[in-house]
């Protein structure tokens, strides 16, 4: 009798129908878009009006999809079934161009070399046919 290996648990997967929808069709395309209220601060997380001037007008742009590493943890525990196989990896902050920040994942850095005021470019990872995920990657010098 042969035993098939168990499947992979499922990683979490972002809900696109919501506020951030937007965003999200926006990866699927290759753009960052983030609220731009008609002052111009620049938000995400979406929300119904803006944090510094609670102007209730907005739109959807796209934004330079580059920033810096403002902040980095590595985790060493799966706290998701699915992300059991990538331990230990690195959740970062990155502050955009826009001020905006994000969380995700860099690609193409082992941890030991993700540092604070690291300059990254947007990645994007297709893991379903509707959902892209926004990932982070050094820009070319920012290693050395």
């Amino acid at each position: 009798m042969t035993i098939a290996p168990a499947a992979a648990a499922p990683k979490p997967l972002p809900k696109l129908d919501g506020p951030e929808r937007p965003f999200w069709e926006g990866l699927r395309e290759r753009v960052v878009r983030v609220q731009r209220c008609d002052a111009g601060h620049c938000r995400f997380p979406a929300s119904g009006s803006c944090p510094v001037c609670h102007s209730r007008h907005f739109s959807w742009e796209a934004v330079v999809p580059e920033g810096e590493v403002e902040s980095f943890c590595v985790f060493h525990k799966p706290y998701f079934k699915g992300f059991a196989a990538e331990i230990p990896y690195a959740v970062v902050q990155v502050r955009l161009a826009c001020g905006v920040r994000l969380f995700s994942n860099l690609v193409g850095v082992a941890n030991e070399d993700i540092r604070i005021g690291m300059k990254v470019a947007a990645s994007f990872e297709d893991v379903s046919p509707e959902v892209t995920l926004l990932k982070f990657r050094p820009q070319e010098g920012s290693l050395a």
